[in-house]
């Protein structure tokens, strides 16, 4: 449930009414494309059925092959493209579009979600909930099955078991708001002012963790973090473990600017273990049972492990 408190505002952000520039537009949904051809166009046909009028959409291509940029510019003339000559990453692609952000609020959306409903209603409850500076709404997958897109900031024993960091769609109730750490990237709905006091998203992260540090920013400067279960939308994305050293890469770079102490020294050392034990156990599993899967997760385990070595270097 959201909280009765409410956080004081920094200083150097102002979301008075008396801010907002005449003509403004309110909504500006920022999308990174990277060979996106299979996602990109049911994506766009959401956007222009479900956002608000007037809405600015801003896709930035990462240097795609694949002719996805060049379909969803002769089927959506009202995109406003940005194209890169190399692949920033989710955090780099949605700084660039950032820049170009006129809308008092911002939406991060992947390119490989749907929208199922109107969208205008979740603008405006961030518009009202004034000590709130983000927030995201239920994840369905591919099934229309709701899927965890929320979770608790990491630890030292959140970090021995990753899925303890996310928070179960099953543990919300009926309630309108809850407040949660942090809220997943693929639908990320954000004031502007607090953007741009934040400088967007670190580019650190390359892929995964970026929305985690977001929000962890966020929340030190003062705003709340909100997760709305009764609105919906699908992400069609999943996690390859091929991409488990990305991921422990993250996590490490999270480690390394929130931690400090002996927390970030259990932290590390949590990290180095859980890498190594995951390769041994893979790896045993298959001698004994002689599957190629095995092997490929202890690589995998193994790259994340030098990974973390390499950072440290």
């Amino acid at each position: 449930m959201i909280s009765p408190t409410v956080p004081v505002l920094p200083q150097a952000i102002s979301l008075t009414a008396e801010s907002v520039i005449a003509g403004e537009e309110r909504l500006s949904i920022l999308l990174v494309n990277y060979n996106g051809m299979r996602y990109l166009g049911p994506c766009l046909e959401s956007i222009r059925l479900h956002a608000p009028p007037g809405t600015q959409v801003i896709l930035v291509d990462n240097a795609s092959t694949d002719g996805s940029l060049e379909a969803a510019r002769a089927s959506f003339p009202w995109l406003e493209i940005v194209r890169s000559d190399q692949n920033l990453g989710f955090a780099g692609g949605n700084n660039l579009a950032g820049r170009s952000a006129r809308g008092r609020f911002i939406l991060l959306l992947n390119t490989d979600t749907l929208l199922l409903e109107p969208i205008a209603a979740i603008v405006d409850w961030l518009e009202t909930h004034v000590s709130y500076g983000a927030l995201s709404i239920n994840m369905l997958d591919g099934d229309r099955i709701s899927r965890a897109c929320t979770g608790r900031f990491p630890s030292a024993a959140r970090l021995a078991v990753l899925r303890s960091m996310l928070i179960s769609p099953e543990q919300y109730g009926a309630e309108e708001a809850y407040d949660v750490d942090w809220v997943q990237g693929s639908f990320l709905l954000t004031r502007t002012d607090v953007w741009h006091v934040l400088n967007g998203l670190d580019e650190r992260f390359f892929m995964y963790g970026e929305d985690i540090d977001f929000c962890k920013r966020m929340q030190e400067a003062g705003f709340g973090c909100a997760y709305l279960p009764r609105w919906k939308y699908v992400h069609w994305g999943g996690f390859a473990s091929s991409r488990f050293p990305e991921l422990v890469c993250s996590f490490a770079i999270y480690v390394e600017k929130h931690m400090k102490g002996i927390h970030r020294l259990l932290c590390r050392g949590v990290l180095f273990a859980g890498c190594l034990l995951r390769a041994a156990m893979y790896r045993t599993r298959g001698v004994i049972q002689g599957r190629e899967f095995d092997r490929i997760e202890a690589t995998n385990c193994w790259r994340a492990f030098k990974v973390i070595v390499q950072r440290l270097e």
